[in-house]
């Protein structure tokens, strides 16, 4: 690493070079004036000007080489006399005594800028120590650019020593002038603290001040030199002064710093000079704790670093007591709290006291069951699913709990590091599309809308809200609740005898009548007192109405192209709850399906039976149990709604086997079902027919090139038998065979089906051993785009290397994919993981 820029320049300021050309200028100077003297004799007398040279010496050499300079001038300007021929008068004396007072002037002057400078070079070394430190560098680069610092501005050589436990260790030598790197490689190999010589680090550390040697004696080399390669190296390092001085950080000596001159700058040290290499010390200790020497820290404070920096965003570590020692912000933010500051200052029960804490199953969740405490306790927990709805704000969230526990030497647990993920957005997003996938199906399976109304009510409840009604217009303008729905089924009672003692009239001023006039949804997430009293018609229905205990409703409107038919209010109370935008705009979308249900029973029914017969015939069903071997399967198709799937896979058996087909019809939509209905039952049916699953394809070839619709398929099938399966690839990616870390494609890729009027595949023949793993798919897997690039089968195999059985290699894709997916999944992915089962199989089929 470069010297900074303060150094270089200190070490620019006062070479030795510059030093004796000052010299050898005022002695030039003063030969030139004599000369000029000598030459022009008594009639012009110019010997008093060479007090010149010692100015000029003074400008450019220390005060030293200008006392030399100044001699030299003196000595001429009394000798002078003899050429001049004036020794004794007045004047000969008045030009020695001008010579006398210039050169002592110009000692004096050339001290003073020798102390200036000296200054002026402490200075801008402290200012260099201050930036040590600033940025986040490691030791080993502090303490590089620490000697860079000090050598040579301050120091012919400087060495760095560390000392912890008792031990001294070298951390840096730095070395001046033609022979340093020699030098360096020679101290940074000797024993620290070895030679008193090197002032190396213990003893200053014990002493904690500095240990200062103004002259250092060349006998002692000869006294402590091993052998002759340390005298030839001592020599050669040439020491005249040395200062060691300890480094100080936080109460704790960390080390020293040992400084020393030698020839090559030709300094020498004073008191000053100790005194400053102890302020020196001082900012550079705290530089070289900062970047991490030697700090003490506790086994358990590594561990807890370690676990940090692979865990997620949101992070917090418990101590045994229950407080929290640290939360980035994002936990904090997570659990609702302004910043990490001010979750760290509440006390341990007031975090879990703010919300109300459910399982999945909607069991209330206690201190003593989540993941943390069980940490503390010595327990191993799995993740733990949580809704958690915070008291004041209603506001709902979903996360999934982890913790780890950080041990002491002994095993013991010593904090509990807990990773907090939220997966509101995930668990809503999966419930609005089981909800709008259960509310098609009760509003596809019958006419009875209103027996279907209620269906769809009960599906809202409770994961929607506590409690949901749909209520519709009567001939004489009230609106009639035909659904309601609550857990509970005596408040569904009350509900149901409130709304018939207390009807709502379509010309009403609020509420539902104006939802349904206006066709805009409507939101509170606060209900004061206040709105109920407007709402009720009398202090009897007011009391009712508060009996319900609402925190938060909404109604939106049933529509149909464009005009409202009735309206449906979801409600909170005892979850204490509030809605988002998500849930409004999930609402609408129910209300949407219910008032197409309402308004046209038969286009409706059209429309969600054959998405319901489409989705049915679409959507794999699970594999049977094939004695002998082990599957699992990954199905995720495109589309907001996934209604439609043109991917496929089936399994049953063939003769002297079973037969495993995954392939994917071209084309969307009716004709995509249709199609790929076509190609599941032919092939299943043919190839239980014939003798050959081989000649099955070639048979479903022939149906589908005979149609004229253009129809095409690509497929793959799999026979099994006892320890081997025959691969054919019809169009269609090529399996991986997953065998310990490697994961190799197999079979012969051959043309789609239906593209050719008469083609023969090629089976190939795959030994399956125990472990082995064949990894069927459909091109959605490698076509599922990133930022930049899709997939690939390259991508592909490496995600399934090692992967150790096939519900371990779906699960390894299926987090691939995830990870590597960006924007919206435009084709359906299959994926069909088949392995040999540890178990025995004695009904296995054997090989014809």
């Amino acid at each position: 690493m470069a010297a900074p820029a303060p150094a270089r320049a200190l070490a620019a300021a006062e070479p030795s070079e510059r030093a004796w050309a000052g010299l050898v200028a005022g002695v030039l100077a003063i030969a030139a004036l004599t000369a000029l003297d000598a030459h022009w004799g008594p009639d012009r007398v110019v010997s008093g000007l060479v007090m010149i040279g010692p100015f000029i010496t003074a400008l450019l050499a220390p005060a030293r080489f200008t006392a030399v300079v100044g001699a030299v001038a003196i000595v001429v300007a009394a000798v002078s006399g003899a050429w001049n021929e004036n020794f004794g008068d007045d004047a000969y004396f008045l030009r020695l005594a001008v010579v006398i007072a210039g050169s002592g002037f110009a000692v004096v002057g050339a001290t003073a800028r020798e102390r200036v400078s000296a200054d002026r070079r402490r200075f801008a070394v402290l200012a260099a120590l201050a930036d040590l430190g600033q940025d986040a560098e490691g030791l080993d680069a502090t303490v590089s650019r620490l000697l860079d610092v000090l050598v040579p501005a301050v120091a012919d050589v400087a060495i760095v020593d560390g000392v912890r436990d008792g031990e001294v260790r070298r951390l840096g030598v730095r070395a001046a002038g033609s022979h340093g790197a020699e030098i360096e490689r020679w101290l940074a190999n000797r024993p620290p603290a070895a030679p008193d010589v090197e002032l190396a680090s213990r003893g200053a550390a014990s002493s904690g001040r500095a240990h200062l040697i103004e002259r250092i004696d060349p006998a002692m080399f000869t006294a402590i030199a091993a052998d002759e390669e340390d005298r030839r190296m001592m020599e050669a390092l040439g020491g005249r002064s040395s200062i060691t001085v300890p480094l100080r950080a936080g109460g704790r000596i960390l080390g020293a710093l040992s400084l020393s001159t030698s020839r090559v700058s030709g300094r020498r040290y004073g008191p000053a000079d100790a005194a400053f290499a102890e302020v020196t010390a001082g900012r550079a200790a705290l530089a070289l704790d900062n970047a991490g020497l030697f700090a003490e820290l506790e086994i358990t404070e590594a561990q807890l670093s370690a676990a940090l920096g692979a865990l997620e965003d949101a992070v917090t570590v418990q101590a045994p007591d229950g407080h929290v020692v640290y939360a980035n912000d994002a936990a904090a933010r997570s659990l609702g709290f302004a910043d990490a500051a001010e979750m760290l200052s509440a006390p341990p029960g007031q975090i879990i006291e703010l919300y109300d804490t459910f399982t999945e199953e909607g069991r209330r969740v206690g201190v003593d069951d989540l993941p943390g405490r069980k940490v503390l306790d010595g327990e191993t927990p799995p993740p733990l699913v949580v809704r958690a709805v915070h008291r004041e704000t209603g506001q709902e969230r979903w996360t999934v709990l982890k913790a780890t526990a950080v041990r002491d030497p002994d095993g013991r647990p010593l904090l509990a590091v807990n990773v907090i993920e939220d997966v509101t957005e995930t668990r809503r997003a999966a419930f609005a599309q089981r909800l709008l996938a259960r509310a098609g199906a009760a509003l596809s399976a019958s006419l009875d809308y209103e027996r279907t109304l209620q269906q769809v009510a009960d599906l809202a409840v409770p994961e929607l809200a506590d409690w949901c009604g749909v209520s519709l217009p009567d001939e004489r303008g009230f609106l009639r609740q035909v659904a309601i729905a609550h857990v509970d089924p005596e408040r569904v009672r009350f509900g149901r005898e409130l709304s018939k003692r207390y009807p709502s009239h379509v010309d009403d001023a609020g509420g539902a009548a104006r939802v349904l006039r206006e066709g805009v949804s409507e939101m509170a997430n606060e209900i004061p007192e206040d709105l109920l009293r407007q709402a009720a018609r009398s202090p009897e229905h007011f009391e009712l109405i508060s009996k319900l205990g609402m925190r938060a409703a909404m109604v939106v409107p049933l529509q149909v192209g464009g005009r409202a038919i009735g309206t449906l209010t979801l409600a909170t109370a005892e979850s204490g709850r509030t809605f988002t935008e998500g849930d409004v705009q999930l609402a609408e979308e129910l209300a949407r399906r219910a008032g197409t249900a309402v308004e046209n029973a038969r286009l409706y029914t059209e429309r969600s039976h054959i998405a319901a017969t489409l989705q049915a015939g679409l959507l794999p069903q699970p594999l049977p149990d094939m004695p002998g071997w082990a599957t699992h399967t990954l199905y995720r198709p495109a589309g907001t709604e996934n209604w439609v799937g043109g991917d496929f896979y089936d399994a049953f058996r063939v003769r002297g086997g079973w037969m495993m087909v995954i392939g994917d019809v071209a084309g969307r939509g009716a004709a995509a079902a249709a199609l790929t209905a076509l190609v599941r039952y032919t092939i299943r049916a043919t190839a239980q027919l014939l003798d050959s699953p081989l000649m099955a394809v070639e048979r479903l070839n022939d149906e589908l090139y005979a149609r004229t619709d253009g129809a095409l398929c690509t497929l793959v099938c799999v026979i099994l038998r006892d320890t081997e399966a025959d691969v054919l690839c019809a169009g269609h990616p090529q399996p991986f065979l997953v065998r310990g870390d490697r994961a190799e494609q197999v079979g012969e890729l051959g043309p789609m089906v239906g593209a050719v009027r008469a083609v023969r595949w090629t089976p190939v023949t795959v030994p399956l051993a125990p472990g082995d793993t064949l990894v069927t798919y459909t091109d959605g897997v490698i076509d599922t785009m990133g930022s930049a690039e899709r997939f690939g089968e390259d991508r592909l195999g490496e995600t399934l290397k090692g992967a150790d059985g096939p519900e371990q290699a779906v699960a390894q894709v299926e987090a691939a994919l995830r990870a590597f997916g960006r924007g919206e999944q435009v084709d359906d992915t299959a994926v069909v993981a088949i392995g040999r089962s540890d178990e025995a199989a004695d009904d296995l089929p054997r090989a014809a």
